[in-house]
């Protein structure tokens, strides 16, 4: 048994095979131009990887400094985990405290599988979704509460529920909310969104409103995917519009880039990826789409490009700018540079740091060669800088393989997890990036 968001990466990895998150502290006071990593925690330590295996999705952090995520593998039942590292007073060391081992009930109708990063609310709530589990086996929605004994744990929706799956199945995006870019906590009132990787009227996945009345929850689907399909992480504009990708599908098979109105949740496409030859433009976007405060679109495509030496068939990845006045271009072509030492396959969204810079990760490439972070200087074009390469470390200590966003504190430090590396080689981590 595995969730679905794990064969989401499954998908996106054998095409990179064949073809070779959150929550702000504050605002950033700059954007890291080079860095000095640090290893935060390394995941599958313990026997059996107690401690978890394979975190996909980012970290959110709490005022305090908390760090909390997932793991998609590891724990108890080896079916994922959600997990709070808190870090001492000088914040030199950081001690893991698992609040969540998934598939603790009978067919884990507690759900499992968690690849998408975790929301918190006012009240210090937590909310995410797995990819697998759940009362009819499609995934869940579910809800954490903390207590003076530990956290407890609700399912808030079980996805799946009738024979042909249409309130979807296989929820793989983090819920998302209005104000959610700007770094605030859910306010508990405002709906929450999501896009499930299959289900839907067509069986191409849909996006779903969650809505809480003070009683109890509502669940509605406000749009299924026809064209486009395997929705993605969703931004929630200032107007309430609902902005994602897909990605697979559209006019010419590269996904989508698209937004739903408020209210009507009428689609409109923004863009149809793969539109230019070779698919310079990008193909299968992933993550979520950031916006300025011009209403300019920014974000990230895994495969497709004109990187001078990318030698995969599919292309190596794209930064991309969709304008608010409608116009697309690449902002970068990853593996520009030789032997990528400047990263390749973008695989999780951007952020926007100080001065507009972009902010992100590689799956691949660098000089390490387990992928980067990286920076896009706004005021000098768009020019790219790694921030860092990650398996610089023997038997890739630091961690490699990074598909997850990067969150940014308020003296621009950056943290984000490694899907693999760390302590075994293989379990993944939890780093910092000091500028």
């Amino acid at each position: 048994m595995h969730g679905f968001g794990f064969q989401r990466k499954a998908i996106l990895r054998q095409g990179l095979r064949a073809v070779s998150a959150a929550i702000l502290f504050a605002a950033p006071s700059s954007a890291a131009k080079a860095a000095t990593q640090k290893t935060l925690h390394s995941f599958c330590t313990e026997t059996n990887c107690g401690d978890g295996d394979t975190p996909h999705a980012g970290l959110l952090a709490d005022a305090g400094g908390n760090l909390y995520g997932t793991t998609e593998q590891g724990g108890k039942y080896n079916s994922g985990i959600v997990f709070k590292l808190i870090p001492n007073a000088k914040k030199t060391k950081y001690t893991e405290h698992i609040l969540k081992n998934f598939c603790a009930k009978p067919s884990c109708t507690d759900g499992g599988f968690p690849e998408t990063g975790l929301i918190m609310d006012v009240d210090g709530n937590l909310y995410g979704t797995t990819g697998g589990g759940g009362k009819f086996g499609g995934g869940t929605v579910f809800k954490m509460t903390p207590a003076a004994n530990g956290w407890s744990y609700a399912v808030v929706h079980s996805f799946c529920q009738d024979a042909t799956c249409t309130d979807g199945s296989d929820p793989t995006a983090e819920l998302a909310y209005t104000g959610q870019s700007s770094g605030a906590p859910w306010d508990e009132t405002s709906p929450l969104f999501g896009t499930t990787y299959t289900g839907g009227a067509d069986n191409r996945g849909d996006v779903y409103k969650l809505s809480n009345n003070g009683s109890g929850w509502s669940f509605q689907v406000i749009h299924s995917f026809s064209s486009g399909f395997h929705g993605g992480d969703l931004l929630v504009d200032t107007s309430g519009n609902v902005i994602g990708t897909t990605l697979l599908g559209g006019a010419n098979s590269g996904g989508t880039l698209f937004k739903l109105a408020s209210g009507s949740w009428s689609e409109s496409t923004l863009h149809n990826f793969c539109a230019e030859t070779n698919c310079a433009d990008g193909t299968q976007p992933i993550g979520r789409p950031v916006m300025d405060g011009s209403g300019n679109l920014f974000g990230t495509a895994s495969q497709g490009g004109s990187g001078a030496h990318c030698t995969a068939g599919n292309g190596c990845g794209v930064a991309y700018e969709r304008t608010a006045g409608g116009k697309f271009k690449v902002l970068y072509d990853f593996c520009s540079l030789k032997n990528c030492n400047d990263g390749q396959y973008p695989s999780a969204g951007l952020i926007v740091g100080a001065g507009g810079d972009l902010l992100g990760t590689t799956y691949g490439g660098g000089t390490g060669p387990g992928g980067t972070a990286f920076s896009l200087d706004r005021a000098n074009h768009w020019t790219e800088t790694v921030v860092y390469d990650f398996c610089s470390a023997q038997n890739c200590t630091d961690g490699a393989g990074p598909v997850a966003p990067l969150i940014m504190d308020s003296a621009g430090d950056l943290y984000g997890t490694g899907a693999s590396g760390g302590a075994n080689a293989t379990g993944g981590t939890v780093f910092e990036l000091m500028p």
